[in-house]
Order: C-alpha cells, then sequence, then structure tokens
C-alpha cells in the first residue's frame, strides 16, 4: 500500500499541511517537519521519510510545505522544527553571517544549535519557458515576468547571479522579479501568467515531466562563453555546487536540441542539538534501512546512501545520526564529529 501511495501522481501535490498518524500510533512521538514547495523533490523525499518514521517507530509527523531553506535553518536553531531542508551553501552563509543573514549578530551562534543526518542532491536551477513564447535564450528575458525564487532565500541569490552572469542583467531594473513561493509560482506558470520559471529539480524530473502534458517547453542553460564569467563563478563556487547537463531527449515536451548546462546544487535533512539521540539514530536507520521505499517514491533516490549521505555536507552530525553511520563502518571526518561525541 505504501509504495502504490507515493508512486501516485498525486504525491507532490497532497501535501500544504500534511500531518501523519492514527490512533494506533497515538503514544508515538511527534516531530516537526518542513520541506521546500509542493512539487519539490525535498517533498517527495519528506513524504516518503514520514511514511517511514511512521511504519517503522510510529512517529506521527506534521509537515509543512513552502517555507524556504534560509527561514527553516533559523526555525530549527531556535527549537521550532524538528527536521528540515538543510543546504551546504545555507550552512556556509549562516555559520559566518553573510548574505541574509548579514544583519543577524547571533547567526553563528543559531548555526551552533545545527546537527545534520544526511546530504542528498537537490536539483539543477531550470530555467523554463513555454517553447511558444518565443523566448530562446537568457537574453531574451528581458522585461520578462520573471520567478528567481521565494523573497530573501537562497535560491534566489544563485538564480540572481546565473542571470547576471549570463546576461548582465538585474532583477527590478531589466526584469521584473515575481515574489511569491515556490508552489504558487509554479501554478502561475502553468496559468501562463509569468514568462521564465525558475525551479530546482533533479535530472530526471517528474516535474518537468508533467509539464510535457501541458505544452512544450524549453529550458534556458548557461552557455559555453559565459562559464568563466565572474556571476557563475560565484554561482559555481560555493560548497554544494557543481554543473550537470541536461539531455534533449530528458522530456517528451523539451524542445531543447543539444545539452543545457545548469547549476546543480546538494542539500540534506538536518535536525537541531535537542532531538534526542534515540530519535536521531532511529531516524537515520529508517531511511537507509527502507531505501526501497525512497527509490519507490522517485528512481532519483537511488543515489541516497550511507556511503555518499555525508558528501559536501558542513555541519555538524547529530549524535544519533553519528552513531548510525559509525555502526555501519562509515569513516566521519573530524569536522563532521557533533561536540556531543567529543
Amino acid at each position: 500500500m505504501f509504495k502504490q501511495h507515493i508512486r501516485s501522481g498525486a504525491l507532490a501535490v497532497a501535501v500544504a499541511a500534511l500531518t501523519l498518524g492514527s490512533a494506533a500510533h497515538a503514544q508515538g512521538k511527534s516531530l516537526r517537519m518542513a520541506s521546500l514547495g509542493q512539487s519539490s523533490p525535498t517533498t517527495v523525499f519528506s513524504i516518503a521519510v514520514t511514511q517511514i518514521l511512521k511504519e517503522e517507530y510510529g512517529y506521527s509527523t506534521q509537515l509543512s510545505t513552502g517555507s524556504p531553506a534560509t527561514r527553516q535553518a533559523v526555525e530549527a536553531a531556535n527549537q521550532q522544527l524538528d527536521l528540515f531542508v538543510s543546504a551546504v551553501s545555507v550552512n556556509g552563509f549562516l555559520r559566518d553571517g553573510t548574505r541574509m543573514y548579514k544583519d543577524m549578530p547571533n547567526a553563528p551562534e543559531l548555526f551552533g544549535n545545527l546537527r545534520s543526518i544526511l546530504n542528498y542532491p537537490f536539483g539543477a536551477y531550470h530555467a523554463i519557458v513555454w517553447e511558444d513564447s518565443g523566448i530562446t535564450s537568457l537574453e531574451e528575458i528581458k522585461g520578462k515576468k520573471v520567478f528567481i525564487g521565494p523573497p530573501s532565500g537562497a535560491a534566489r541569490a544563485t538564480i540572481g547571479q546565473i542571470i547576471t552572469g549570463v546576461t548582465g542583467y538585474e532583477a527590478g531594473t531589466d526584469f521584473e522579479a515575481i515574489s511569491v513561493d515556490w508552489s504558487s509560482a509554479e501554478q502561475a506558470f502553468q496559468d501562463h501568467q509569468i514568462d521564465v520559471y525558475f525551479t530546482a529539480a533533479p535530472v530526471p524530473s517528474a516535474e518537468l515531466q508533467q509539464l510535457s502534458a501541458l505544452g512544450n517547453f524549453r529550458v534556458l542553460g548557461i552557455p559555453d562563453d559565459k562559464v568563466e564569467s565572474e556571476a557563475i563563478q560565484r554561482a559555481f563556487n560555493v560548497p554544494g555546487r557543481e554543473f550537470t547537463l541536461l539531455a534533449p531527449d530528458s522530456y517528451s515536451g523539451l524542445t531543447n536540441e543539444k545539452p543545457v548546462r545548469l547549476v546543480n546544487t546538494i542539500v540534506g535533512l538536518s535536525t537541531n542539538k535537542w532531538v534526542s539521540e534515540e530519535d536521531g539514530y532511529n531516524i537515520t536507520k529508517a531511511i537507509f534501512e527502507n531505501r526501497d521505499d525512497l527509490v519507490a517514491a522517485a528512481q532519483w533516490m537511488q543515489v541516497i546512501t550511507p556511503e555518499n549521505a555525508l558528501s559536501q555536507m558542513n555541519a555538524p552530525l547529530h549524535i544519533g545520526a553519528y552513531k548510525y553511520y559509525k555502526s555501519v563502518g562509515i569513516d566521519i571526518p573530524e569536522d563532521l564529529i557533533p561536540p556531543e561525541a567529543k
């Protein structure tokens, strides 16, 4: 039943504020969890995890969607979330008190409250336009309505760097930056209310395949002659970033004739230092020992394994996660050993 449920097309749209649990698990622990937009890979992952935790340990999980990762980190550090979407880049900004946290004097202290569980590929930043829009390159978005991520989110800064690196354009001056959340932006694009829709999605992505049912679309990428531009290098040279190529035959409705270069990023499932050692261990163990259920939810999650779960991680592990990785023979870098284990 579980695998049938998360294979269904309603998976990504079934959650605006999802509470999982039943009378049979009324005595189980309750967790507060957040992910990004309803169609985000983080939500597909999060729903699968909530189901696994319910079945394995009776945890009931309240899952909310739509909050940017920058806000989730602060909420988790203030004990308002138990599980959240972490980003390698956001961790660095919070730790150093830079970018969106530059006016937050206690940012480094808040970072010190966060603990990691695992990392996984979030996806590449796709700039999507409908084929009938006539837009074929990022240079042609001037004067258009463009969604570049939620206000104050880390994605907005990265996407802005990509646009500037390729075109020299600035939001508010050369194009209209639409300020809504991920879910609202997706709907607005489907309704042809915005011209360019930036979204982060794995390659290939179920979200983009679903667009094919609505019409042909094009993905705007980074040309070869712009890779070394200062702004593109700023977007790329951040922990957790890499380039990837989208093949022209990835989706039935994709009209690109050549591979498209995109900036890919890594995110993670994280928690805070107050979550108990037992819960941290159970969460980590349940995810990896039920990996088949993750893959049933989405094929891209087959890359989530203990062997690569620490990739580019830059916040200490939770003590429970640390003990799980040790138990299965994973070498833990010194900088990821939690203070609680030293």
